[in-house]
C-alpha cells in the first residue's frame, strides 16, 4: 500500500517513537514514528485528509499538546500528520524530543 508519496515530500527524517498519544483531549493512539516535522498514528477510526487536530505527545519530563494537520490516511491502519502552528518553545521541546531519541538509537 502507497502513502500517497509522503515520503518523497518529506523533510525531516522520522524516527521510531512508540508511544500513547491523546488526540482532540479524547482518543488513545499509538504513534510509530516522529519527525521534527510530524507523526505517524496507528489508528483504526481517522480523520480526514486536511482535518486539524491537537495531539498531546508525551516527552521525558511532561506533554506537549500540539495542533497537526492530518495529510494522508491508511484507512485501517493509521494517518500521517504534520505539525502546524507551532510555538518557539513547541519547535524546541520537539527537536529536543527527536534529538534524544536519534542519540538513543
Amino acid at each position: 500500500m502507497t502513502d500517497g508519496g509522503a515520503d518523497e515530500r518529506r523533510t525531516s527524517e522520522r524516527l521510531p517513537f512508540r508511544e500513547d498519544v491523546v488526540i482532540d483531549g479524547a482518543k488513545l493512539c499509538t504513534t510509530n514514528d516522529i519527525s521534527e516535522g510530524g507523526l505517524f498514528v496507528s489508528a483504526i477510526q481517522i480523520f480526514e485528509v486536511d482535518d486539524v487536530i491537537e495531539v498531546g505527545i508525551p516527552l521525558t519530563e511532561d506533554k506537549i499538546t500540539v495542533k497537526a494537520k492530518v495529510k494522508y490516511c491508511q484507512p485501517g491502519i493509521g494517518m500521517g500528520i504534520m505539525f502546524i502552528d507551532l510555538n518557539d518553545e513547541q519547535k524546541k521541546r520537539i527537536r529536543k524530543l527527536v534529538a534524544n531519541i536519534n542519540q538513543a538509537g
